[in-house]
């Protein structure tokens, strides 16, 4: 099965080998460390992680898109879009314990990204036009 970006990701989320790293799709945003956001990727006493998928779409896309509108992404703002895209995306959690589950998050990933990019940009239209500073 071919790997995309998520696959990385979920991978060191169970702390599978991963490989080489690849340049950062979204280089205004960086993933928040598992410890920082317990609420996003939270570990279970039997090595089992959940994973938030939507979360993980919104920090890849979010930096582009914001970008390609020329939104501000100032912290602020950044916050209120993915908060108005959490608010607005279905929200899928995936079990994931080994490689494959790894692939299993990815395949859920790539179903919800198109729909994922639709509502990222309707967030970030509405902040730009009604910023909160």
């Amino acid at each position: 099965m071919a790997r995309t970006s998520k696959t990385d990701k979920v991978l060191g989320l169970i702390g599978a080998e991963k490989a080489p790293p690849t340049p950062a799709a979204n280089p205004v945003l960086k993933a928040p460390e598992r410890e920082a956001v317990p609420q996003v990727f939270v570990k279970s006493d039997t090595g089992t992680q959940f994973v938030n998928i939507a979360f993980l779409l919104i920090n890849e896309q979010l930096g582009s898109i914001m970008e390609r509108f020329r939104c501000c992404t100032c912290d602020e703002c950044i916050a209120a879009v993915t908060e108005e895209a959490l608010k607005n995306l279905p929200t899928r959690i995936v079990r994931v314990k080994r490689v494959s589950d790894a692939e299993a998050a990815d395949r859920a990933a790539a179903g919800m990204r198109s729909e994922s990019i639709r509502v990222i940009t309707k967030a970030v239209m509405l902040i730009k036009t009604n910023p909160r500073h």
